[in-house]
């Protein structure tokens, strides 16, 4: 169980996407010991709902600044952030990339994906990785300490809605499918078939960029 003892600042926040609040919670020294939260308050004249729409995102640098086209991290996040600008809620982002097995862990796994033809879940195993060691007890501080007890949950992955619904959040899950590409698609039925992830892709289907 991660440390739950924090400090918390936060400022107003201006973006493309629109204004709101950022967080900053620090659980400890290092960097991955920080989660980000945007805020964003419902639009005006709309009326207030208990479950607000919250996306929990994770570090995938190689996708959100490197740009790498063989996942859909980026176009999930862009899309959250829309949606919950748009609507009103929250971004929570955890500074962990490698779905929390960190940078090292991953590029070792994407370098056997280029050796030895793994796909992502065989690559953590051949290094002795769980395949998704992700924590959700300081997401679920953030959120408490929001305020919130209930949430609509934007995500394809049913570990987060059980891992918050263990901390003692009401989930609706709302479902984030992006469309896939050629060099996206291996990854997204991947997930989907081995991480069981909730959505429905094909290995067959059309991508988006053909």
């Amino acid at each position: 169980m991660s440390r739950t003892a924090f400090e918390h600042a936060s400022c107003n926040f201006a973006s493309h996407y629109g204004s709101g609040t950022l967080h900053i919670y620090s659980f400890g020294d290092h960097e991955e010991d920080n989660i980000l939260c945007i805020e964003v308050p419902l639009p005006e004249g709309k009326v207030d709902v208990a479950s607000p729409l919250v996306r929990v995102q994770s570090a995938c640098y190689t996708a959100e600044i490197f740009r790498a086209t063989d996942c859909d991290c980026h176009e999930q996040l862009d899309e959250s952030l829309a949606r919950v600008h748009r609507d009103g809620g929250l971004v929570v982002y955890m500074i962990c990339d490698g779905r929390g097995a960190g940078l090292l862990t991953k590029v070792r796994g994407l370098a056997l994906g280029d050796t030895q033809n793994l796909d992502t879940w065989d690559a953590y195993e051949a290094l002795g990785v769980e395949p998704d060691p992700r924590d959700y007890s300081r997401v679920a501080v953030v959120l408490k300490d929001r305020g919130l007890r209930s949430l609509r949950l934007l995500t394809n992955n049913p570990r987060k809605i059980a891992g918050l619904e263990e901390a003692g959040f009401d989930v609706e899950h709302v479902s984030l499918k992006i469309d896939a590409t050629t060099t996206s698609l291996p990854y997204l039925v991947t997930k989907q078939r081995k991480f069981g992830h909730l959505y429905d892709y094909t290995a067959e289907e059309r991508p988006a960029d053909d």
